[in-house]
């Protein structure tokens, strides 16, 4: 099974980033889904999408995420986790030190630790040096930024975007692109560009907006658990939004 075979939707509603933040904090604090149950939804769901990417196999495949220090990075160093068990050979660049992981990125950093995945830091590494590493993978997973980021990204992990784009690898971005704007699409500094999105919960208002067309790619919207009911006081109506699959290519506008 590939990325074609999955049911295509054309309308479908979409969130500001300050709508997604309220949906997510509505379902952890007054639905009461732990955090760490969405994150393990997304992880899987993004490594489901980047299996089809792939042609629907990953065994004997390289795999390489590239990550920040927020929960952004989370998914995808769990998403590396669910690629390994399905025979991929995964490794991480983490844009930070350990010691600056949020709690659950931290979390899926130790569990990859403890499986002998490589993870680096990226301060430590030269430029040649993780290009080379980027150019060799059959894809690399961007967990770079989530969509609570603003303005133009800075220091390291600018830099990674940088060395992602010189590594010219195709890119699967976990949620959105990072370095673009989740509302406009536009992008004020450097930015990744994805040969796939996967999009989690709903899509981000930015990724369907003329701006993004070339950094987006193929655009997928998964289900990572987050109820309707999660959305309702926002005036968004999501009920009926996964009725065809838990992962959906979003056809654009």
């Amino acid at each position: 099974m590939t990325l074609d075979a999955l049911p295509v939707v054309r309308h479908v509603p979409t969130a500001t980033a300050a709508q997604m933040a309220e949906a997510d904090r509505v379902a952890s604090e007054e639905l009461r889904i732990p955090l760490e149950a969405l994150m393990e939804n997304a992880a899987h769901q993004v490594a489901v999408a980047t299996r089809l990417f792939l042609g629907g196999a990953v065994a004997g495949r390289d795999v390489v995420a590239v990550c920040g220090t927020g929960n952004n990075g989370g998914d995808a160093l769990a998403a590396l986790r669910h690629l390994r068990g399905w025979g991929a050979r995964v490794e991480a660049y983490v844009a930070g030190p350990r010691e600056r992981l949020r709690p659950l990125a931290a979390l899926q950093h130790d569990v990859l630790a403890g499986l002998g995945v490589p993870l680096h830091d990226t301060r430590d590494l030269d430029d040649r040096t993780v290009v080379g590493r980027l150019r060799r993978a059959d894809a690399l997973l961007d967990g770079l930024l989530g969509y609570s980021a603003r303005g133009a990204p800075r220091g390291e992990i600018a830099r990674t975007i940088r060395l992602c784009e010189a590594g010219a690898r195709p890119v699967v971005a976990v949620d959105l692109p990072s370095g673009l704007d989740p509302d406009t699409g536009a992008a004020p500094g450097d930015a990744v560009t994805a040969a796939l999105t996967v999009t989690l919960g709903l899509p981000k208002a930015g990724l369907l907006a003329a701006a993004a067309r070339d950094r987006v790619g193929e655009l997928v919207l998964a289900d990572i658990g987050i109820p309707p009911e999660a959305y309702r006081s926002l005036g968004i109506d999501a009920r009926a939004v996964f009725a065809e699959g838990d992962l959906l290519r979003v056809a654009p506008r």
